[in-house]
């Protein structure tokens, strides 16, 4: 017979649960204060894209954890916390998120001018402005706000 560790223990997954939704939350702060201050690139974006699908990745397999809720209205004293209805809507908040970098990061790039290598930069214009990433700032902002 060999060792069990495939399953997790209850009090595991809500401390893996905690630890990644307050990461989850100060790096979208982080997110957004870099969004509003400068460009953002394609590496960045794909990056945070990363980031989340991750965080949602975690979230996901450790929610299925037996005894997850019962222990984490344990923890907090709050017997009516419903831990899957908030789990629930914060994985809505990154879903809606990934689906809006979909959606709206531009698949098409534009080729810079040969003229501009010689300065170091990029060949692909592959930067977006704070204007153009004021609306993924207010997903992100969601998704901040969903975690207490």
């Amino acid at each position: 017979m060999a060792f069990k560790a495939s399953n997790i223990t209850p009090q595991k997954a809500y401390l893996q649960v905690k630890g990644t939704a307050v990461n989850l939350k100060a790096n979208c702060q982080g997110f957004i204060a870099q969004l509003a201050a400068q460009n953002a690139t394609y590496l960045y974006l794909r990056d945070i894209y990363r980031f989340l699908y991750n965080a949602n990745a975690q979230f996901e397999t450790l929610k299925a954890t037996p005894g997850l809720a019962v222990y984490a209205q344990e923890q907090e004293n709050d017997p009516a916390y419903n831990v899957a209805a908030e789990f629930t809507a914060m994985q809505a908040t990154i879903a809606n998120a990934l689906s809006w970098m979909n959606t709206n990061i531009p698949t098409a790039v534009t080729a810079v001018s040969a003229s501009a290598w010689a300065t170091g930069d990029e060949t692909i214009a592959t930067s977006f402005t704070p204007a153009q990433t004021a609306t993924f700032r207010t997903v992100l902002t969601a998704i901040v706000n969903s975690i207490e």
